[in-house]
């Protein structure tokens, strides 16, 4: 009772850290995204019940229920389900209140308040119900009957052989005869016999004979469980200091068992049998399709899980007792696959294992379905597989890939959460459309194109954008929610990246940061190529460590396509990929690799085939790439020296700070900046990093830093808000995770410092850490603010899209859409937003300073040239008035937008959408006059290709 109110009072201080944590962020996000019912707010409520589900994790873990150690992937797995019920209880409430909110007579938030108070208390009894009963669990309970599973005493010498049997009563009796009787006179033996949940009298059989021979125990499993678990509970029964297991017949006779316990007593950890009948074959007697099953079974355990070991379900293998234990208090798999996991989990201990040849006879009866038996093995082999991968074991010496997989999903989860609210508002539509309307041609197979519409730059995003198109249909949202998708891809690596380079803390407060800036959100709002850059960028970075790490060559090829991946998104990425041959082919990498010229070889082949598009663009075009940028000389230093290059250098670090910190204000002097603490702390952090970074001898993100901040005042000069950071992202990137290497190293110094005065520095760290993170996590709301702010320019997307809605809905088939270009729409996104519609267009000129007259001519002749098809026409209000009586209308919509780009337009603009009804047009529908606007949607499905 006292241990159960202890947890109870811990759980709800974390209760009320948690409940600090969910209402700060649901109220946070409520409020930036103006959400305010229905499935909006219950994603919101899932986001802000997440992260405050991590920090629950950790807390109840080592603090309320204190669970530490080897039981932790358990506690994930189980932690899992528990918490996402709990969430779902949670968010159901709220958004159950939340349907009420125009009911009840109370302001809005209150209500949302209240009904998220509701769901807190719901779900909080469910989860310490959960927790406690299930989750957290410190005491180790039998599968097969739940009771408490204690360690026996072990008695040295003893040797224990355990049997598992499943209906084995016409072979069991004899087996154990022999054994009670043979057994004895080699060495002291216990045998231990499971009766795996028999529906005959096994069970019977077995106790008889153990009132008979007093060194045989019976053990039984309620319900069948499988081998593996019958195996599992004896072991874990057995009181002698070697341990044997063995099959319920005659295939392995008491001299097998003596070679076992001989190469254990002479030092060995695990001895396992190993079949060898002679002339390829393993058991005497054995049947041809048996020998044919087995050894492509082996072929598959060879393949995915134990290279080298001939024999991995020879039923006759020994360990030590405490071998045994640390082995057998990991393993899982209750079927004949167990023996594959076994030998996986000895050789991941590295523990001390010798296979013994043994010469065995192949005996009849056993129960095995020959044809369920082996697919059920299979797929435990490759479950055996993934769980090493994720070391759902808790190995020694290796991460839990379960909780990196968690932290991963949970940062990208966060980070694409934060990034979706303004994805298609902010900024308007611009040049990206061009990109969009390429991947579309790509996707219709009308062009093939080797670089993007810069020709600096290559097609691979055109093409993936085009392969998207393919699996999803075009549409209009998909480029966005792609590059979105790459910039929260970018903060999982960006985790993995600082780990790597230096520690998990490290790694997180690096995630963190970028996930939460506001530049790096801002650039994943536009589809432009160069916007997945630091996507690439990063991961090309990631793959230089590992195979530098890992020593391993394949990691370099791989770094050699991702790096010229990310030159095909931005043609500024060559100063990064000349930076990584340097570093890649510089002695000390060599030497720490001590990989063969054949690897660069296949490196430098590799890298070439990634740009060979390109590559060979520039070749038949004698230079296009760098023709192409000498006409774009509005980015280009003009005059490049030493003064401009200080010039260019100043702002270029202004801007790299600036998107370091979210600095949003504008000055137009240094010291103005300067002024800014937040700036101010992030360039000392800065350079603390670059520092702590050189002595630990990490010189991979310094020389990337480095280069960018060198070359590109040289050869650019354009530095503007949020365009600048799309050419210095790259930067970005490491200047992040340096800035968190200084805030980690000097919090280690700190504390250290601290240790002397304060006796628990634990104490300090949660609180300070957590507060920290709230701090990070404020940047959204500058960026929220910046993109309000930026709302009212992205207007022109929007009457775009009502267009495009009513196009949708009143065209058919046989449809041709009239497009003035007096259109009051920045940027004409109409024709690449019909085009990805599937809708036929056509672009009535209008020639400058021509009178009413002319125009009237002009679109009667175009009217008339498609007499036959359905017309619907798209009118400024200048055409609309000029032309409305000299042709036959049917039903008109209006759509009113008040422009403020380029310039501020006080009077709002009006766009119509006009249905002409030809006297050889189909006809149908009511000819309702009165205006319709509609919420803008997607497009439909393809249907028809454009006439021009």
């Amino acid at each position: 009772m006292r241990d159960l109110c202890r947890q109870l009072v811990r759980f709800s201080i974390t209760g009320v850290v948690n409940t600090f944590i969910d209402f700060g962020l649901f109220n946070i996000l409520v409020f930036f995204t103006g959400a305010r019912s229905g499935w909006q707010v219950g994603l919101i409520n899932i986001v802000a019940v997440g992260a405050a589900a991590a920090n629950s994790y950790f807390m109840n873990r080592r603090w309320t229920f204190q669970t530490r150690g080897k039981h932790a992937p358990k506690e994930i797995v189980r932690f899992i389900p528990a918490t996402i019920v709990g969430m779902l209880i949670n968010s159901a409430v709220v958004s159950g209140i939340s349907a009420l909110v125009y009911w009840i007579p109370l302001p809005v938030y209150i209500v949302l308040n209240a009904g998220k108070l509701l769901g807190t208390v719901f779900s909080a009894t469910w989860n310490f119900a959960a927790y406690r009963l299930w989750v957290f669990v410190s005491t180790e309970t039998d599968e097969a009957d739940g009771t408490v599973r204690l360690a026996p005493e072990v008695m040295p010498g003893l040797v224990s052989i355990v049997i598992p049997a499943y209906n084995e009563k016409s072979r069991l009796p004899g087996r154990l005869k022999r054994l009670a009787e043979l057994a004895p006179r080699r060495f002291p033996v216990e045998i231990i016999v499971v009766n795996d949940g028999s529906t005959d009298n096994t069970r019977d059989l077995a106790e008889m004979l153990a009132l008979e021979y007093p060194i045989i125990r019976c053990i039984s499993h309620p319900r069948n469980l499988g081998k593996g678990a019958a195996v599992r509970t004896g072991v874990l029964a057995s009181r002698g200091e070697y341990v044997v297991y063995t099959d319920a017949d005659e295939t392995f006779s008491v001299e097998h068992i003596e070679q076992i316990v001989t190469a254990l007593r002479e030092g060995h950890q695990v001895a396992a049998g190993c079949r060898n009948a002679g002339r390829g074959k393993r058991l005497r007697n054995e049947k041809a399709l048996r020998h044919l099953m087995g050894r492509a079974f082996n072929l598959l355990v060879q393949a995915l899980v134990l290279p080298g070991i001939r024999d991995s379900q020879c039923g006759l293998k020994g360990f030590t007792q405490a071998t045994a234990r640390e082995v057998f208090g990991r393993q899982r798999v209750n079927r004949f696959a167990f023996d594959v996991e076994v030998l996986a989990l000895v050789r991941a201990l590295n523990f001390d294992l010798v296979l013994v040849p043994v010469t065995a006879v192949d005996c009849e009866g056993s129960s095995v379905n020959r044809l369920l038996a082996p697919l059920q093995m299979t797929w435990d082999v490759f479950r055996v597989r993934l769980a090493l991968e994720m070391n759902v074991y808790g190995l020694p010496d290796r991460g839990n890939c379960l909780t990196e997989l968690l932290i991963a999903v949970m940062l990208f989860a966060t980070a694409l959460a934060v990034r979706l609210p303004w994805l298609w508002q902010v900024p308007r539509y611009i040049d990206e459309l061009k990109e969009v309307n390429l991947a579309y041609a790509i996707y219709r197979g009308q062009i093939l194109p080797l670089h993007n519409v810069a020709h600096d730059i290559g097609a691979m995003h055109n093409y993936v954008l085009a392969g998207l198109f393919k699996l999803f249909g075009p549409n209009i949202y998909l480029p966005r929610l792609y590059v979105a998708v790459t910039g929260a891809l970018t903060v999982v690596v960006v985790y993995f990246l600082g780990k790597r380079m230096f520690d998990r803390y490290t790694g997180i407060l690096a995630a963190a940061l970028l996930l939460t800036n506001g530049m790096h959100m801002l650039v994943t709002h536009m589809a432009w190529a160069n916007s997945t850059t630091p996507f690439f960028f990063s991961l090309a970075l990631l793959a230089t460590l590992k195979a530098k790490d890992e020593k391993n060559g394949k990691w370099l090829l791989a770094a050699a396509l991702l790096w010229a991946a990310t030159l095909q998104t931005h043609s500024s990425a060559i100063i990064y990929v000349l930076a990584a041959a340097v570093y890649v082919f510089s002695p000390a990498f060599r030497r720490k690799t001590q990989l063969t010229a054949r690897w660069y070889a296949a490196a430098v082949v590799v890298f070439i085939a990634g740009y060979a598009n390109m590559i060979y663009y520039n070749i038949i075009s004698r230079g296009g790439s760098i023709t192409w940028l000498s006409h774009k000389g509005y980015a280009l230093e003009h005059h490049p020296g030493l003064h401009s290059f200080l010039v260019n250098l100043t702002q270029l670090l202004v801007e790299l700070m600036r998107a370091v910190s979210s600095t949003y204000a504008s000055h137009n002097h240094l010291w103005e900046y300067l002024q800014n603490p937040l700036l101010v702390l992030a360039s000392v952090l800065l350079l603390a990093g670059c520092c702590f970074a050189y002595r630990q001898g990490e010189r991979l993100l310094l020389s990337m830093l480095l280069s960018g901040i060198l070359v590109i005042p040289w050869i650019n000069h354009r530095y503007t808000f949020y365009l600048a950071t799309r050419y210095i992202m790259p930067e970005v990137i490491c200047a992040v995770v340096l800035i968190s290497l200084g805030l980690v190293t000097g919090a280690f110094f700190v504390r250290q410092k601290l240790k002397d005065v304060v006796v628990n520095t634990k104490t300090i760290a949660a609180p300070v850490t957590a507060v920290l993170l709230l701090v990070i996590g404020c940047q959204v709301i500058p960026f929220y603010t910046y993109c309000r702010r930026l709302d009212s320019t992205n207007l022109s997307n929007r009457a775009a899209l009502k267009v495009m809605s009513i196009v949708d809905e009143e065209a058919g088939s046989n449809s041709v859409v009239l497009l003035d270009q007096r259109l009051p729409l920045e940027n004409q996104p109409l024709p690449y937003l019909l085009t990805l519609s599937h809708q036929s267009y056509v672009l009535v000129s209008d020639k400058s300073g021509r009178e009413a007259a002319q125009v009237r001519v002009t679109w009667v002749k175009t009217v008339g040239r498609y007499s036959r098809r359905k017309l619907i026409a798209v009118l400024s209000q200048q055409t609309y008035s000029e032309i409305k009586n000299y042709i036959p209308e049917g039903r008109t919509y209006s759509v009113k937008s008040r422009m403020i780009f380029p310039r501020v337009v006080a009077a709002p603009r009006v766009i119509y959408v006009v249905e002409i009804r030809n006297a050889d047009a189909p006809k149908g529908g009511n000819e309702s006059s009165s205006p319709k606007l509609t919420e803008a949607k997607p497009p439909p499905a393809a249907r028809l290709q454009p006439d021009s």
